[in-house]
């Protein structure tokens, strides 16, 4: 008894290691890979594989560089702007514009060079530009001032001489009730009179004192200077040229030194600070 169910269980079991090979050897059936014959055949299967190759496609091709091609679509890479992975694509944005910085150092070189140049023409035009803003169109000249006594003056205004030019004698003063020299002339003049330029000169100085009141200096050039008081309602100023004939005040009523001779006009000419006397001059 224990004999045969020995037996049995030897049969069963043999049968059933029969049966599960046979179905591994039915599943296995057509796909089974001989590693070995494709190790000893590589360099022929590559050789094989390029001789088959299409002409037109470069080994990179072959090597899958250019597989885009043969896709319906752009397989987007990992830093694109389709494909946003944190920390990836700012890195390669601070990469592109490194590169943009280092690209093409000439470029950049000649870019500043010719900003530089902009600005360096754009303040030479800042001068040019001021004097017309003051100017305007008008080309300023300054005049070069000559004179001589056989030029003459013209008369400041009608009137007689009230106190005349005397350098070397003295001469009565009313008011001051005394005699002395007088190394200028008083013409008399009512208050309000117009005062007209001698000469052609520029106005060195406008200004007052007790003896003469309001006065205004110009130069006429060579070393001459006149010098005009008495004034009032001056319209000149300092560095302006005037021509003769010109507008420079009206006659202002006479200081305390002059009250007894009433108004009058102050004049004094100089040749490099030596009086002179301007009455023979005038025309």
């Amino acid at each position: 008894m224990i004999a045969s169910s020995a037996f049995v269980l030897t049969a069963l079991t043999m049968t059933g290691v029969y049966m599960q090979s046979q179905e591994r050897k039915a599943q296995d059936d057509g796909y089974t890979i001989d590693f070995t014959a494709l190790e000893n055949n590589v360099e022929d299967k590559g050789e094989e594989i390029l001789n088959n190759a299409d002409p037109a496609d470069s080994v990179d091709d072959m090597a899958g560089n250019n597989i885009e091609d043969d896709l319906d679509y752009l397989p987007m890479e990992a830093g694109s702007s389709l494909v946003e992975l944190p920390g990836l694509n700012d890195g390669e944005s601070a990469g592109a514009s490194d590169k943009k910085s280092t690209a093409d150092p000439a470029a950049s070189e000649d870019t500043n060079a010719g900003e530089t140049s902009a600005e360096e023409a754009a303040q030479a035009e800042i001068p040019q530009a001021a004097e017309q803003e003051a100017f305007g169109d008008e080309v300023v000249v300054t005049p070069q001032l000559q004179y001589s006594e056989n030029d003459g003056l013209l008369r400041p205004l009608a009137g007689e001489t009230l106190i005349p030019f005397s350098a070397e004698k003295s001469v009565y003063f009313s008011t001051l009730d005394q005699y002395k020299r007088n190394t200028a002339m008083m013409i008399s003049a009512a208050e309000g009179t117009a005062v007209t330029a001698c000469a052609e000169g520029k106005v060195v100085d406008i200004f007052q004192n007790e003896e003469i009141g309001h006065a205004v200096t110009m130069e006429l050039g060579d070393g001459y200077q006149i010098t005009y008081g008495q004034l009032k309602d001056i319209c000149v100023a300092v560095g302006s040229y005037v021509n003769p004939g010109d507008l420079i005040a009206t006659v202002a009523a006479p200081t305390k030194y002059y009250v007894r001779e009433g108004s009058n006009l102050y004049i004094k000419m100089t040749a490099n600070g030596t009086p002179v006397n301007p009455e023979p001059l005038f025309r």
